[in-house]
């Protein structure tokens, strides 16, 4: 496969035009998944799926998708490319009666594969982290839910094209620290991984979990708690993660240069130990 190729199914037929009346379109009515491909397969499959399937049903789908069938077209888009990046996005379906929905309404699957590593390429060097202008106002009903309404995330990461920075943290308005625009967050307290805690908005990143799991394993103590950014501030290094970057190292934040550490490093290389042999 050519670098940076695209081959996109809709409904299980190569396409790439949608209904006019999705509701995916219409009011951003459906859910998501990014997934890495690493030889030919995509990587934590079953949790992406579990938390696509729990989002649908959240949003009170009538019909859920197959996941045998969307696994089938996954495998079918992925074999064959050495690494890359897999999208998923179900909608409720294609509907013109307004808000309300058919009580038969069948949803429609959108995979698209691109092909390439520029989203790893940032794991070594670092990136320079800024803090969004954007807070974070989602309501607890829709917490955790990967939804197609991404707009607050689509204005934090024009500032960060603005900036020049290279990821943004994201507030609530409670000026407690929720996540980067794509990204969730650690920092290192001395010896001590710290993470948000995300009981009333953001997204519990699979990524992110697995981090926790490693570090765990390795004998770090890791703690979700509530974190503001005076913690950022006062930290002994920062890094941000999701499940196509792996792990990004922060070396610049608010007039502070960091290094990427020993234990940052160590994390990164156990991260993409189990990325490379996860099935």
């Amino acid at each position: 496969m050519k670098s940076h190729q695209k081959i996109i199914l809709v409904n299980g037929e190569q396409s790439s035009s949608i209904d006019v009346n999705d509701r995916g379109l219409q009011f951003g009515d459906g859910v998501f998944e990014t997934i890495r491909v690493h030889q030919g397969r995509p990587v934590w499959w079953q949790q992406h799926m579990d938390r696509l399937l729990e989002g649908c049903r959240r949003l009170r789908f009538t019909h859920l998708p197959d996941d045998e069938v969307l696994r089938a077209e996954a495998n079918e888009l992925s074999a064959g490319c050495l690494t890359g990046a897999l999208k998923i996005i179900v909608t409720r379906g294609a509907s013109s009666s307004g808000y309300a929905a058919p009580a038969d309404i069948m949803p429609n699957r959108v995979l698209q594969l691109s092909s390439g590593t520029r989203h790893q390429s940032k794991s070594g060097q670092g990136i320079m982290l800024g803090v969004s202008e954007q807070r974070i106002t989602g309501s607890q009903q829709l917490s955790g839910i990967k939804h197609l309404n991404r707009l607050e995330q689509v204005l934090a990461r024009m500032q960060c094209q603005a900036e020049g920075w290279g990821e943004c943290i994201m507030l609530d308005i409670e000026d407690k620290v929720v996540e980067g625009s794509m990204s969730n967050l650690f920092i290192w307290q001395q010896d001590r991984l710290l993470t948000p805690l995300l009981g009333q908005t953001g997204i519990r990143g699979i990524c992110r979990e697995r981090i926790m799991s490693v570090a765990a394993a390795q004998g770090i103590d890791v703690q979700q708690c509530q974190l503001g950014l005076d913690d950022l501030q006062k930290s002994d290094g920062l890094f941000v993660c999701n499940s196509l970057i792996g792990i990004w190292p922060v070396v610049k934040y608010a007039g502070r240069t960091f290094d990427a550490g020993a234990n940052t490093r160590l994390l990164q290389a156990q991260l993409e130990a189990e990325i490379c042999s996860a099935e």
